[in-house]
């Protein structure tokens, strides 16, 4: 069976790989698994001081596999599927090793999430990001989450409330994203980027992420999750 996702680690660099291109790299329960368990791989790899994620063939990730959500009867994951989802941004959320994302061709409702999660993000020219869920009358509560740790109010609004899409340079303005780059360039930008920490001490890197962590963020990841999950059933 084909891999959903590729670890790899090479010159200090891990890589997590969505890998279901032929679906865009869409979301499903078993692909978050592999997902957590890979960066789980990578976290403990004292070889890889920094972490990119990446999706397969150009494409970052759709968000949710509508249709396998939908099978009847449903899939045996489908009922803790936002369980998992949530435990694997607590993950990324307690790492404290650089996560760069590499947004290629779009990143869309749970994939924006995936791509707000990045500590720094590499964005293609004509990629973009969007927050979806408003137009199908759902809730957003991870990319919530990151929106609310990561920018601010106004921005937040303009991701989730409007529910436009963003291109790479509307990202790079508004903060969203750290570089912008032409398509066939951004892999290579996001591994600049998180080489630039493969060559720091790993140690010092990762305390120093750790000790900004611990001065700007006054709760931890459940606390923060339950009370954005709290807000919308008001």
């Amino acid at each position: 069976m084909t891999e959903l996702v590729r670890v790899i680690v090479e010159n200090g660099i891990g890589e997590l790989v969505l890998n279901r291109p032929q679906q865009r790299n869409s979301l499903i329960g078993p692909l978050v698994w592999e997902m957590q368990s890979g960066l789980e791989k990578l976290e403990k790899d004292e070889g890889c001081n920094s972490i990119v994620i990446r999706g397969e063939q150009g494409y970052f990730c759709a968000g949710l596999d509508l249709k396998a959500f939908s099978q009847d009867p449903p899939p045996d994951w489908r009922s803790r599927f936002q369980d998992d989802w949530a435990k694997f941004h607590k993950t990324i959320f307690i790492s404290n090793k650089p996560i760069v994302g590499a947004l290629q061709g779009f990143a869309i409702a749970g994939g924006s999430a995936l791509a707000l999660a990045c500590d720094f993000l590499v964005v293609g020219e004509g990629s973009f990001m969007h927050v979806s869920e408003v137009e199908r009358n759902m809730m957003a509560p991870i990319n919530i989450f990151w929106l609310q740790l990561r920018h601010s109010y106004h921005r937040a609004l303009k991701m989730a409330l409007l529910g436009e899409r963003h291109y790479g340079e509307s990202l790079l303005n508004l903060g969203i994203a750290d570089r912008c780059v032409p398509e066939s360039e951004v892999l290579g930008a996001a591994r600049e980027i998180a080489g630039r920490f493969a060559g720091f001490n790993g140690g010092n890197v990762r305390q120093l992420k750790y000790s900004i962590r611990s001065a700007c963020v006054h709760q931890d990841f459940d606390e923060l999750l339950a009370s954005i999950k709290q807000s919308m059933q008001v």
